[in-house]
């Protein structure tokens, strides 16, 4: 009996052991999973985050750009030609730009809303085969009024322009009228689209987005990241 008993008591050890061991091993992995799973949301939570903070295809190569490509500051401007606050907000840019000139970089990009929006942007890049890109822009802004809103297309106006700027008028007319010239312009805009753009003026400064649309703020935002010395 006491044999029996011993062999019993034996087995019924044995038992509890595998029971006791089976569960720390399920209590192992289930630990295990949970740490696994953690770190891979962690990694998924960063990446998101760290993808969210600059919008994909921000620039392109072909983008027209005002300042050193090694400037702390990159700004990126979505602008109508034929939008008001984009015209209104042009001389606290150029001041800004002025003041900066080593240590920024503008990027100017085309969101279009408007009637002769378009033809502007059109007109805007075949001045800029000629070189004169930013001036051109300057006096659709300064002159915006002369031509905007306009039920007809305002091609004579962005010709006198052209003619202030001493361009070669025939050239200008030819490029103008290219179908190439919508190319990057319908880029720009498919990309604003797929960014989040609806409203212009739109600034992106150091890859951000600048919330408040203001000359205080756009200010405040770009002297805030000259002094954290950070580069894009």
């Amino acid at each position: 009996m006491k044999k029996h008993k011993k062999i019993a008591i034996r087995n019924q050890l044995n038992k509890e052991i595998k029971t006791i061991l089976g569960s720390l091993i399920a209590i192992v992995l289930i630990a295990f999973g949970i740490y696994y799973f953690t770190q891979n949301k962690t990694e998924e939570v960063a990446d998101v985050t760290n993808s969210s903070k600059v919008p994909a295809n921000l620039t392109r190569e072909f983008n027209h750009k005002k300042g050193p490509d090694n400037a702390k500051i990159k700004i990126v401007e979505f602008y109508d030609p034929e939008c008001e606050a984009c015209a209104a907000f042009f001389p606290y840019v150029k001041e800004i730009l002025f003041q900066y000139k080593d240590d920024i970089q503008l990027t100017a990009r085309y969101a279009l809303y408007h009637g002769n929006s378009e033809l502007a942007a059109k007109a805007s890049e075949a001045s800029a085969l000629q070189g004169k890109f930013w001036e051109f822009q300057e006096l659709l802004f300064l002159n915006q009024k002369e031509w905007s809103h306009s039920k007809i297309p305002s091609t004579d106006k962005f010709i006198k322009y052209a003619k202030d700027l001493d361009l070669n008028i025939s050239k200008f007319m030819t490029d103008m009228n290219d179908l190439k010239r919508m190319e990057t312009i319908s880029i720009d805009v498919e990309d604003g689209k797929k960014i989040g753009i609806n409203g212009t003026p739109t600034f992106y400064v150091n890859g951000k987005l600048l919330e408040n649309l203001n000359p205080v703020a756009f200010r405040s935002m770009i002297e805030q990241e000259l002094a954290s010395g950070t580069k894009q």
